[in-house]
């Protein structure tokens, strides 16, 4: 990962020195919500907060960096009369993706499409009623990470973004998972 990091900074310098008039910055802060109950023993719900810098070398294309910070929490029985079982996973996802915009940076609707990679780093508690409470060995992962959004501009430097983004998580035994984060947030152009 310091590789990684080390790599996208020394990008991010090359590409400053091109030309300073063709480049300008966008922070964005976004929120993800979502709650599911089957009946009153079965529910989880997912929480997400992530916070972005995206540098722009052309009006259109733009490296991105990301931080997202998300919480599970699912409970279960599966009969009324089982304890309650409640697994609480925690992830955290440091992102890096190019974005290709579809539209002028003037435009009111930008459609954009990016792709990238993320490290993924997960950890899981589970707890039983009148048992014990026990967790899981951290699980750390670099995986490709892609998606589609569009940013509703509403003034020169302000606007709000609506996305999905999925990650192909690898987990034991060689398999992966697809991960995916429906999100709506705001930014700002500096």
């Amino acid at each position: 990962m310091k590789r990684l990091c080390f790599a996208l900074i020394l990008f991010v310098i090359s590409m400053a020195s091109f030309s300073a008039n063709a480049m300008y910055t966008e922070i964005g802060a976004a929120y993800g919500y979502k709650s599911q109950t089957y009946d009153e023993n079965n529910k989880n719900q997912t929480e997400s907060l992530t916070g972005s810098v995206s540098l722009y070398f052309w009006e259109r294309i733009a490296l991105e960096l990301s931080y997202t910070d998300a919480t599970a929490i699912v409970e279960s029985k599966a009969f009324s009369t089982d304890p309650k079982r409640t697994t609480i996973q925690r992830s955290q996802i440091l992102g890096a993706d190019l974005i290709f915009v579809l539209a002028d940076k003037t435009a009111f609707f930008q459609p954009y499409v990016k792709g990238g990679i993320a490290q993924i780093n997960r950890t899981q508690k589970i707890k039983i009623e009148g048992q014990d409470t026990y967790e899981n060995d951290p699980e750390s992962a670099i995986a490709p990470s892609y998606g589609v959004g569009v940013k509703l501009s509403i003034t020169d430097s302000f606007g709000i973004k609506l996305s999905y983004e999925a990650w192909k998580t690898p987990v034991g035994g060689g398999s992966q998972t697809d991960d995916s984060a429906f999100r709506a947030g705001i930014s700002w152009t500096l």
